[in-house]
């Protein structure tokens, strides 16, 4: 039991200090959530004495930690802790904008680390294109509301806004991600082909204008030139290294795991703009082992011109389907 209870507190401070990456951070936390003296928190994180099981209690409520992936009750499934996160963004609070800063504080906790990697393997645009442009995060937002919304009144494209405060944190997510020292994509080929699909549905059924679709289309165009030129590069502005796939398989969803010495994270995506995330060590093996089995099926563009001129044409012939 004993040696039970030792794993349990050491999972419990992994993922404590994973959960606020950022140096001082829980310093400053902690007092006020427990509190609690400063010198007393210094001295529970320096191991000195332990968090007693109300405290952790307490800890885990305040910043969503779940307790029951930290036991890591043995499932005769083979069961992994994962938890969803979803955003409401009907109605944005301070606990949906957290989460982002959240997992942004997290891959800037990475970036400086020379062994860090970002993988996705993704049937649509991944987040960094998606962010990049606004007016196409703005469509998937218009599809989650649809999704969500009430079916008796749907909101169209030219009525749904980014609030700022969210388009600020996409641009902390791409200088954020831009720092990771590597970074692989992995692309169902077909995936922005699905993409136009949906924007040909949702101009049938007159939530898209045709001066929304040509919108679309523009900032598409000068996502596939971002792309390329990233394949052309290997590189991002800073320097640090990206390669660019193109999966022969198809691919269900998009799969994403930020790895580093003291920090790892897998995601995989849900309910359009969610996801559903992991802390848990044999998850990210387990993913990195499944996106290592899909290069292999895959065909890189990043340095290879014939590649890249061949993935990047049949793009541009999906486009003009608009």
């Amino acid at each position: 039991m004993e040696n039970l209870n030792e794993e349990f507190y050491r999972r419990f401070i992994q993922v404590l200090k994973a959960t606020v990456p950022e140096r001082g951070e829980l310093s400053k936390m902690l007092p006020k959530i427990l509190n609690i003296e400063k010198m007393s928190v210094y001295r529970r994180l320096r191991g000195e004495i332990p968090f007693t099981f109300a405290e952790i209690i307490v800890i885990a409520r305040q910043l969503n930690i779940s307790l029951d992936n930290i036991l890591d009750i043995t499932s005769p499934y083979r069961s992994l802790p994962f938890s969803l996160h979803f955003q409401d963004y009907f109605n944005l609070n301070e606990m949906d904008y957290k989460m982002s800063e959240d997992y942004i504080k997290v891959i800037k906790a990475t970036s400086n680390n020379p062994h860090s990697e970002f993988g996705f393997v993704s049937n649509i645009l991944p987040l960094h294109a998606i962010a990049n442009y606004p007016p196409i995060f703005q469509f998937f937002l218009m599809k989650w509301m649809y999704q969500f919304g009430n079916t008796n009144k749907m909101t169209p494209y030219s009525e749904i806004h980014i609030p700022e405060k969210l388009g600020k944190l996409h641009k902390e997510y791409i200088e954020a991600v831009m720092n990771i020292k590597y970074t692989f994509f992995i692309f169902h080929g077909f995936a922005l082909q699905e993409l136009i699909h949906d924007i040909l549905y949702f101009k049938a059924i007159h939530l898209l204008t045709e001066e929304d679709v040509d919108l679309l289309k523009k900032c598409l165009h000068e996502a596939l030139n971002m792309l390329e030129n990233l394949a052309i590069n290997g590189a991002f502005s800073n320097g640090n290294k990206i390669d660019i796939y193109v999966s022969g398989l198809s691919i269900e969803t998009s799969y994403v795991y930020l790895s580093s010495e003291n920090i790892n994270i897998s995601m995989i995506d849900a309910y359009t703009l969610g996801a559903v995330t992991s802390l848990d060590a044999d998850s990210i093996e387990i993913m990195k082992k499944w996106m290592q089995s899909i290069k292999r099926t895959s065909t890189i563009i990043t340095g290879f011109e014939k590649n890249r001129i061949e993935f990047i044409k049949k793009q541009m012939q999906f486009l003009e389907e608009i």
